[in-house]
C-alpha cells in the first residue's frame, strides 16, 4: 500500500478540490490523484507535439523520418497474404 504525506494548497484550490469530490461522490485524495494522472497524461502530449514540430521544421530530419516510414511500410506485407 503506498503511503501518504500532506501537501500545502491554497484554500480555493481545497475548496475546489472538495466540491468536484463532492460532484463526482469520491474522496479528495481520489480527486487530487486523476487530476495529476491528467496532467502527466498532458504534458506527455504537449511534449510530444513540440518534439514533432522540431523534427518536422529541420528539412533533413524529416526527410529521414520520412524515408525510414517507407521502409517500414514495406515491411508490413512481407510474407502476408493480402485478403
Amino acid at each position: 500500500m503506498n503511503g501518504t504525506t500532506t501537501v500545502r494548497i491554497s484554500k480555493d484550490v481545497y475548496n475546489e478540490v472538495k466540491s468536484l469530490a463532492k460532484l463526482e461522490n469520491h474522496n479528495m485524495q481520489r480527486i487530487i490523484e486523476q487530476a495529476v494522472r491528467e496532467y502527466k497524461k498532458k504534458k506527455f502530449f504537449e511534449d510530444l507535439n513540440t518534439s514533432f514540430a522540431k523534427l518536422k521544421a529541420n528539412t533533413n530530419n524529416w526527410k529521414d523520418e520520412i524515408e525510414e516510414r517507407e521502409l517500414w511500410d514495406a515491411t508490413l506485407t512481407d510474407r502476408l497474404e493480402i485478403k
